[in-house]
């Protein structure tokens, strides 16, 4: 299941200081995707722990998941 997101940034790029892309929640509904259609694991950090999970909440996405260790 997968959360619909856009870029934080309007380009998409990585923050320059602490190398992190962050996004926003466009709604709370989440979809079903196809195995095929994901390229890698990732999850996402919320940037403020006092931010609500509202649908305007930044989030961090942490792209190294190391599948090892878990």
């Amino acid at each position: 299941m997968v959360i619909p997101t856009k870029y934080n940034d309007p380009h998409g790029w990585a923050d320059c200081v602490d190398g992190f892309i962050r996004v926003v929640k466009q709604t709370d509904t989440m979809h079903i995707v196809p195995v095929r259609a994901i390229v890698g694991p990732a999850h996402l950090v919320r940037e403020d722990n006092a931010a609500s999970d509202s649908i305007d909440s930044v989030w961090l996405v942490n792209n190294h998941v190391d599948l090892d260790t878990y």
